[in-house]
């Protein structure tokens, strides 16, 4: 069975970390406070339904264990790993990777991060590594240090990087060959976690319309304080969606992002479907911590400022978001 060391347990850190231990394999999870490790170490993982029930409590020390990032050199970093997920939000990527990645050669480290560029800068920086992209629309909110809802399955497309339009010069690579480098191995234990996994060679169609979908959704959930079914609530509110969408569906033209037709309507369906979820970026704002939007709404920005045309709504959500916290 595979050796999978999880960087970063937030919600989805949490999620993954709690199935795939569950599933037989061996997780190491690595979290920023020793209070989430004494608390984990002591409970396990516990994943709940959308209605509260517990669905799956990890807490098998021989599948699961438990470290600080503190501790992260002194036991060996990834040398145990088949595979590191890397879990934490895009603004902490840079001094995850600087902090942890650096000094080891020749691993493999998955990315599940929202927005554009960072996997092309960690190509950069860590030449001797594999990095993969995973695209996932699982949905998942922390309901303490050790406990997860599993608000949503959805899908999880993982594959290599070659280049996208992002403002950060990409580092060529080989295009995704799955032969022989146990990623085959990985998408079925995924699973058999219950995450249905796909391999793929192009990740930008998967990449690009989750983008668009968190620009449209997090944003405004945060801004009006409401979940994302209330943003259907009223013209009004649906209005400054489509504004959103026009805008960034523009951009991607002039880019050459392709899109699906039936995007706006994914947008909506996402909405319904998640309609009592509290958005991570609503989550943030609520708790004064810094979002993401500038590696969302700002990467359309830069997209646009690259292609030579303008995201006048998406830099203008962007700064409010962003005056809402500092």
């Amino acid at each position: 069975m595979l050796s999978i060391h999880i960087v970063g347990a937030g919600s989805l850190g949490l999620l993954f970390s709690g199935r795939l231990a569950y599933a037989g394999a061996r997780v190491t999870l690595w979290c920023r406070t020793r209070e989430q490790k004494e608390v984990i170490q002591h409970s396990g993982i516990v994943i709940r339904n959308l209605e509260g029930q517990v669905a799956i409590q990890a807490a098998d020390q021989e599948r699961l264990t438990v470290s600080s990032i503190d501790e992260y050199h002194g036991r060996g970093g990834p040398q145990d790993a088949d595979f590191t997920l890397l879990t934490v939000k895009q603004g902490a990527v840079k001094e995850t990777a600087e902090q942890l990645f650096v000094p080891y050669q020749g691993h493999r480290l998955v990315c599940l991060q929202n927005g554009t560029g960072h996997v092309q800068w960690l190509n950069k920086l860590l030449p001797a590594w594999q990095v993969y992209t995973a695209v996932t629309t699982e949905g998942a909110a922390r309901a303490g240090l050790a406990e997860v809802v599993h608000a949503g399955s959805g899908e999880t497309h993982l594959g290599l990087i070659e280049a996208l339009h992002s403002p950060v010069p990409a580092l060529q690579g080989a295009p995704g060959d799955h032969s022989g480098n146990g990623e085959l191995e990985l998408k079925n234990l995924m699973h058999q976690a219950g995450f249905k996994t796909f391999l793929s060679n192009s990740l930008d169609k998967f990449i690009y319309r989750k983008l668009l979908i968190n620009a449209v959704i997090n944003p405004l959930t945060a801004l009006w304080r409401v979940t994302n079914g209330e943003l259907l609530a009223s013209d009004d509110r649906i209005a400054f969606m489509r504004l959103l969408y026009e805008e960034g569906t523009a951009v991607y033209r002039a880019c050459g992002i392709s899109y699906d037709e039936d995007l706006w309507e994914r947008i909506l369906g996402v909405c319904r479907a998640t309609s009592g979820n509290t958005s991570s970026m609503l989550k943030d704002v609520q708790e004064g911590k810094e979002t993401e939007i500038a590696a969302i709404n700002g990467s359309i920005v830069h997209l646009a400022e690259g292609c030579g045309v303008q995201a006048a709504a998406h830099r203008l959500i962007w700064r409010l978001i962003e005056g809402l916290h500092h």
